[in-house]
């Protein structure tokens, strides 16, 4: 679920979120089909600045491709089932790397499958395949080369998020 580090740096600017600008607003709303739109504020408010943030990070080739800058800003979005604060979802990290994901139970299995659960409401928003398909697999690089995201794009994508791209 991602490095030590960045995990700590997120947890942190967790704690006292400003909301994004109207800019930054306005620049999502842009990229972002209206039922992914409806899918995105659903999120917290870090959430939703950590999402742009992720974005904004993404390598400028592909940036300007808005099937590229709604899966960076959709790929948490699961993440907003489990209605955990930041020691929540601290605490439901820790039990992840303790035990298997597939077995932990309530909001915190909700949090730690949360590139499925997002995955699943992306499609059933009629998000664009690429956008539920980087929510699916963002936490898996594993699977990056059997996916229809071009491999170049899922390592852009993971390193936008602050992730090893490689396995």
């Amino acid at each position: 679920m991602g490095s030590a580090p960045h995990l700590v740096g997120r947890f942190f600017t967790s704690l006292r979120p400003r909301p994004p600008s109207a800019a930054d607003l306005a620049w999502v709303q842009d990229a972002l089909a209206p039922g992914e739109w409806d899918l995105w504020c659903r999120l917290d408010t870090a959430d939703r600045v950590e999402a742009i943030a992720t974005a904004r990070r993404l390598a400028p080739e592909y940036a300007h491709d808005a099937r590229w800058r709604a899966a960076a800003l959709l790929h948490d979005v699961g993440k907003a089932d489990a209605h955990l604060g930041p020691c929540g979802r601290a605490a439901a990290t820790v039990v992840g790397w303790r035990r298997d994901p597939a077995l932990v139970r309530g909001r915190f299995g909700t949090y730690l499958r949360h590139p499925d659960v997002g995955a699943a409401a992306l499609d059933a928003a009629g998000a664009r395949p690429e956008t539920t398909a980087w929510a699916a697999l963002h936490h898996r690089p594993e699977r990056f080369a059997d996916c229809a995201i071009p491999p170049e794009v899922c390592e852009a994508l993971a390193r936008a998020d602050g992730e090893s791209p490689r396995p």
